[in-house]
C-alpha cells in the first residue's frame, strides 16, 4: 500500500507521543517520569501534544500513514523555540532540565529545527524517513528558512547515515550524559543542512 503523508491531527497525539518516545530513546521517560500521578510519560506527552501548545504540538507534526496505521512522524519548528522556557521550568524538575541543558542550549540560529523523526521498526528502510525529511525541508522553506538543523545521538549510526545521505553535516558535539533512562554514553551531534530549491 502507498504511504500517505499529511499534517498531524489532534487524534494522532497518542501515536505521535509513542513515536517521540521511541526516537528519544530514554529522554521522554527521563523528563516525564512520575510527573503526573497515574499517567505514564507517554500519556503526559500525548496530553501536552493534544493541547496544541506551540511548538510541541500535533499541529507541528507531519505524519506518515500506511492505510489507517501511523508509521512515521516528523516534528519541526524554528530553532529559536528549541530551548528551556519559564513554562518548561515550572513543569519539569530542575535537576532533569540541568541534565539536559547542553541539549537544549545547542542550536543553529535562524534554522528550522527537526525536533523528532521516527519511523516504526516494521516500516524502516522503505524511504519513509527520507520523505519526511524532504517534506520538512519544504516546510522550512515555506516558513522562510534555508537551513534545517537537528540533534542526534552520536552513536546512532543508522540515523546519522540517513541524515548525511539527505545533505546534513555535523557541526558540533553536544554534551549529554547517560543515566538509567538514557543509555547513550557518547552524547549527541548537532547537524545542519542547507536547503536548495
Amino acid at each position: 500500500m502507498e504511504i500517505k503523508y499529511r499534517l498531524g491531527k489532534k487524534e494522532d497525539s497518542k501515536q505521535i507521543a509513542e513515536m517521540i518516545d521511541i526516537a528519544s530513546d530514554g529522554i521522554v521517560s527521563y523528563l516525564f517520569q512520575d510527573l503526573v500521578s497515574g499517567m505514564s510519560p507517554v500519556e503526559v506527552l500525548a496530553h501536552n501534544l493534544e493541547n496544541d501548545n506551540y511548538p510541541h504540538t500535533y499541529s507541528s507534526t507531519l505524519v506518515a500513514c500506511d492505510g489507517d496505521e501511523k508509521v512515521g512522524m516528523a516534528l519541526s519548528y524554528p530553532s529559536s523555540e528549541h530551548k528551556i522556557t519559564d513554562e518548561t521550568r515550572s513543569f519539569f524538575p530542575a535537576d532533569r532540565l540541568e541534565h539536559l541543558s547542553g541539549f537544549y542550549s545547542s542550536r543553529i540560529e535562524n534554522s528550522w529545527f527537526l525536533d523528532t523523526l521516527c519511523v516504526i521498526e516494521s516500516h524502516r528502510r522503505r524511504g519513509i524517513g527520507e520523505k519526511l525529511i524532504s517534506l520538512t525541508k519544504e516546510n522550512a522553506l515555506e516558513n522562510g528558512y534555508n537551513t534545517l538543523s537537528l540533534i542526534v545521538f552520536a552513536d546512532n549510526a543508522l540515523a546519522i547515515s540517513v541524515y548525511q545521505h539527505t545533505g546534513f553535516e555535523v557541526i558540533q558535539k553536544v554534551e549529554l550524559r547517560g543515566n538509567k533512562f538514557i543509555k547513550h554514553q557518547d552524547g549527541c551531534l548537532l547537524m545542519k543542512c542547507e536547503i536548495t530549491t
